[in-house]
């Protein structure tokens, strides 16, 4: 990243932290970068990085003399290493579920790979239910022409977009 970045967003290209240092009581808070692109996409707040910057008040004593500065790699190696680990797993049991989707029109995918990449991806999402519904259609969808499986695949991708979880372009 070449310059002082525009947006939130663009700190995630650093694995970036943001930094926030009150000028009255010297305190000195360091934000995840996630909880906070969260937090204020939940409040409605600008993600432009000039609104962040004049706009963070100190945790400590409220004031809005503050310092903010984006902190490059500001995650500690085991937290990467985790993230990374966590979205590789649930990325690679998409691509078992989305294979299986794309066969079970012709053949029968109700077998142990695509029952473990459900079972992986079960904590990604907020209830069972898609997965049932995935199950469902790859035992019910042999011969069918319009793929329910496709469809139940889709659901689950958009469940886990819409939850904020990294999933790689191909399945979305």
């Amino acid at each position: 990243m070449v310059g002082p970045p525009k947006t939130l967003q663009d700190l995630r290209r650093v694995e970036g932290a943001v930094r926030v240092t009150c000028r009255a009581c010297k305190a000195v808070k360091q934000y995840d970068l996630e909880e906070l692109i969260l937090d204020r996409r939940f409040r409605r707040l600008s993600m432009e990085w000039e609104a962040v910057r004049h706009g963070l008040p100190c945790r400590k004593c409220e004031a809005t003399d503050t310092r903010v500065d984006g902190v490059p790699f500001g995650r500690t190696d085991p937290e990467v290493r985790a993230i990374r680990s966590r979205a590789l797993l649930m990325n690679l049991a998409l691509a078992v579920l989305d294979d299986a989707s794309r066969r079970a029109r012709d053949e029968d995918v109700c077998v142990p790979a695509t029952r473990l990449a459900l079972r992986v991806l079960r904590p990604y999402l907020p209830d069972r239910e898609l997965l049932v519904t995935f199950w469902t259609a790859a035992e019910t969808g042999r011969g069918k022409p319009h793929g329910p499986a496709l469809q139940a695949m889709r659901w689950i991708v958009t469940k886990l977009v819409d939850a904020g979880h990294p999933v790689w372009a191909e399945f979305r």
